[in-house]
């Protein structure tokens, strides 16, 4: 199925006998909010005349949240803190996806908005860190605080926990996990008197990773993921 999508973007970016125009070209740098996630953004677009295609490249880098998280705090110790129990791993998504983008409203000059729809596939990697906990424990009877690298074993349950061990922990056992994604977005580009251009974006992704992706322990961890997103750009040139 991946393949014949992927089949289909290219037929359709190059049958169409000198329909794409690669002499101008614009950038695009911003923020996206994922309904899971956050994080920046990047967009290449060769721009076309109208109703014809061009070349589109979108990757992101976000942070991911599994939809059955939740926070809890643990009033049992002091100095408590937020965490999620039962998290395996903090995970991050790094897209690159190549495609097509089609200009349905001509942007003007001056004041006034275009319009396009976009659809890409490539690559996704998963960056993966293992939750570190701070966790309260009797040590010859007396309290300790120790960083523990949390398991459903070594952590049975959360009434000892009192939240996230230091950021530094863990980033020695960073895994990056390879999977394949998809990106269809619609772009709204507009530009004011001072030649200011800016670009929204509203669209979805779904990214595959075929050996699985562990973030919770208790909760199902499809291999197949979808999010929706609104993101805003700085487009450059800012004259086109």
């Amino acid at each position: 199925m991946i393949s014949l999508l992927f089949t289909a973007l290219s037929a359709a970016l190059y049958a169409q006998d000198g329909a794409l125009i690669n002499g101008v070209r614009n950038h695009g740098v911003g923020v996206v909010l994922r309904n899971n996630g956050l994080g920046l953004s990047y967009q290449y677009q060769s721009l076309p005349v109208m109703g014809s295609f061009s070349r589109w490249l979108y990757a992101d880098f976000t942070t991911f949240r599994h939809n059955r998280e939740s926070k809890v705090v643990n009033h049992q110790v002091e100095n408590r803190m937020p965490f999620v129990y039962g998290k395996l791993n903090h995970t991050g998504f790094a897209r690159l996806n190549y495609g097509v983008s089609r200009r349905l409203v001509q942007r003007g000059i001056h004041n006034s908005i275009g319009l396009d729809i976009q659809g890409g596939m490539g690559m996704t990697a998963a960056f993966q860190r293992p939750v570190y906990l701070s966790v309260e424990r009797i040590r010859d009877d007396q309290k300790v605080v120790e960083f523990v690298k949390y398991s459903p074993e070594e952590v049975p349950d959360s009434d000892q926990i009192i939240g996230y061990a230091r950021n530094g922990e863990g980033w020695d056992q960073l895994e990056v996990r390879p999977g394949i994604s998809a990106t269809f977005n619609t772009a709204f580009t507009w530009s004011d008197y001072a030649y200011f251009v800016k670009r929204v974006n509203i669209g979805a992704s779904v990214s595959y990773f075929p050996g699985g992706l562990p973030i919770m322990a208790f909760r199902d961890n499809p291999k197949l993921n979808t999010s929706f997103f609104v993101g805003f750009m700085w487009v450059f040139p800012q004259n086109r």
